[in-house]
This record gives structure tokens, C-alpha cells and sequence, in this order.
């Protein structure tokens, strides 16, 4: 007798249906994990670019504001310093002031300062410096310096009622990243006062 050979069978149409079925289920579960890494890792990075931010903005007005001598003037998202008193006559120049001001349109803070080799101008304390520095903010003489971007509010608070005689400075801004917002907030002893 010869031994008779198997026979060969192949998918019926439902078997077939059915693995298609879960692969496809194999796929989009895998398709919807990835897209929830994906998501999770940009969240984590915007996070960690917000403390980054964070850092850089607060060292930088530390950095300011304790090497200022005096506040000159100050208001709703800005202030003026008189860095320090180069020519030794007691009396602010353009060379010696700082205007440090949120740019709410473009969501960044910047820094004012003249640079080298611009021509100094001689000023008085009662002198109005938020006018002379809005004259001159953005000019060759007096450029500006982006500190940060993604800056939406920028307050400041001052140990005493009268801004041009603080010793101390208190600042409060508002970070955000993507979907994540931080507030930083610090406080910077002026180098001394001029008064």
C-alpha cells in the first residue's frame, strides 16, 4: 500500500479576513503609542526649554540689576539704570543708562544700552528717561539686545514708593513654551545708590 498524500489546504476567505482584521488592529494600536511618545517627548522638551529660558532671562536681569547703580525711571514692563557713573561727575550719561523693556508684540524682553563708540550725552536725575530712552531705543546709538523670547508679562516691585530711590528690585514673568507657562520670579539688590 503507498501512503497517500496530505492534503493541501489553503485560507478560506473568513481566516483571511480575520488576520487582516488584526493586523490592522496590531497596526493602529502601535500607530497610536507612537503618536502619544511623540507628543509626551515634544511636552518634556518644551518643559525643559522653558526652564532653560527661565535660567538665561533671570541670570541675565540679576545680572543687571545688581551691577546698576540706580533706577532712573520705571514702569508698566520696563525700567531705566544707570549702569554705573564712568565719567565720575555723579550725573547719568547716554554711556551709562540701560533700558530693559518687554516688546509685547514679538513676546520678548529686551536690553538698551549704547554701545562704545557712540557719543555720550550728559544728563540730569530729573530728567525724564522714559522719554529720552523711547526716542533712542532702537537707534545705532542706543540698539537693543534680545535677552529672551516667549516672554508674555514682565512686573516690577520695588522696596520703597519712589522707583529711583529702591535699593532692592523685585521682578514677576510669565514664560511659556508650546503649551507650558512658568512664572519666574526674582529679586536683585542694586550695586548702591547714587542718591
Amino acid at each position: 500500500m503507498t501512503p497517500r498524500p496530505a492534503c493541501r489546504r489553503g485560507l478560506t476567505l473568513v481566516e483571511l479576513m480575520m488576520s487582516l482584521a488584526i493586523v490592522g488592529l496590531i497596526g493602529v494600536t502601535i500607530g497610536g503609542m507612537l503618536t502619544a511618545v511623540a507628543h509626551g517627548t515634544d511636552d518634556e522638551q518644551s518643559a525643559r526649554a522653558l526652564v532653560a529660558r527661565q535660567l538665561t532671562v533671570t541670570s541675565r536681569l540679576n545680572a543687571a540689576i545688581r551691577g546698576s547703580r540706580q533706577v532712573l525711571d520705571a514702569g508698566d514692563g520696563w525700567l531705566v539704570l544707570w549702569t554705573r557713573d564712568l565719567d565720575g561727575n555723579d550725573a547719568p550719561s547716554l554711556l551709562e543708562i540701560r533700558l530693559i523693556e518687554l516688546d509685547t508684540a514679538n513676546a520678548t524682553l529686551g536690553s538698551y544700552a549704547a554701545p562704545g563708540g557712540a557719543a555720550d550725552v550728559a544728563y540730569t536725575l530729573s530728567d525724564n528717561f522714559d522719554a529720552i530712552t523711547q526716542t533712542l531705543r532702537g537707534t545705532a546709538d542706543f540698539p537693543e539686545t534680545r535677552c529672551v523670547g516667549g516672554v508674555q508679562a514682565f512686573a516690577l516691585s520695588y522696596d520703597t514708593a519712589d522707583a529711583t530711590a529702591a535699593r532692592l528690585v523685585s521682578y514677576r514673568l510669565r514664560l511659556t513654551s508650546g503649551v507650558n507657562a512658568y512664572e519666574a520670579v526674582g529679586t536683585a539688590l542694586l550695586r548702591n545708590h547714587g542718591g
